[in-house]
């Protein structure tokens, strides 16, 4: 191992890394995808990664996710792992992994992540997912049940966290009952988030710069960013940059 002090430069040098060799695979196949979340902040705000950041994050759309996660599984290099329900026994995202086979991270804010195999540096692969709104509540609630039950299977849940969870749900889904969303309007599901974008928000994907190369994102970034982020061109106080951060420690291995 390492006792080389790892740096942010040196986390968003293998990151990048990554998502080269990610997309790379994507676009040979013609899948289309997205900068999500934090990323595509970057991307419009910093041309790059946001300075403090420490992982990147993709959106693969949902008709073409499967076949991407199998594309992505077979033709990684050999640095990087798939993960996955496939690969993982114990997995409880409702997406899936790249892992770095080259780091190794603890995570204090997200401690049932440890419990999987690989602890490595990661692309989060998040699915978004294209439903009429009028469905959008139940979809929703839908996903967060299977949530629930994949950690309890897991055994990241005690009985009273189990029950509590269920409780909110249940309360959840009565109060999304009365929603009443257009049945004719499609839009695109952020499940991860609860969230939702019009699809005239997401098509046609446009290229943004990021370092020196130029990744697809939403075609309307600044509706997504200001939905999510608020006055998102505004840096946040320093007090709050490391809480955003993913990882608690990274070694290089």
């Amino acid at each position: 191992m390492s006792n080389t002090a790892v740096t942010t430069e040196m986390i968003h040098d293998r990151l990048y890394h990554m998502a080269k060799s990610v997309i790379a695979v994507l676009e040979k196949h013609s899948i289309p995808y997205s900068l999500a979340y934090g990323t595509l902040l970057g991307a419009v705000r910093h041309q790059g990664f946001i300075p403090w950041d420490d992982d990147f994050d993709l959106w693969l759309f949902n008709d073409t996710y499967d076949e991407a996660i199998e594309f992505l599984r077979t033709e990684l290099p050999d640095d990087m792992f798939l993960e996955d329900e496939k690969s993982e026994p114990n997995y409880f995202h409702g997406w899936a992994h790249v892992k770095d086979l080259r780091s190794k991270v603890t995570y204090d804010r997200f401690p049932q992540d440890s419990k999987y195999k690989h602890h490595g540096l990661q692309i989060d692969l998040f699915r978004c997912t294209l439903l009429k709104e009028s469905d959008i509540w139940k979809f929703f609630d839908a996903e967060n049940r299977k949530y629930i039950e994949r950690r309890r299977r897991a055994g990241l849940f005690s009985d009273e966290e189990y029950n509590s969870r269920l409780e909110r749900l249940r309360q959840d889904e009565e109060e999304h009952s009365s929603f009443a969303g257009d049945p004719d309007k499609n839009v695109y599901a952020f499940v991860d988030e609860r969230k939702y974008l019009d699809e005239t928000g997401v098509f046609p994907l446009v290229r943004y710069k990021f370092m020196d190369s130029e990744f697809l994102g939403f075609n309307d970034a600044d509706r997504f960013l200001t939905a999510f982020y608020g006055d998102y061109m505004k840096l946040p106080p320093l007090e709050e940059r490391v809480r955003l951060q993913h990882h608690s420690t990274v070694e290089f291995l």
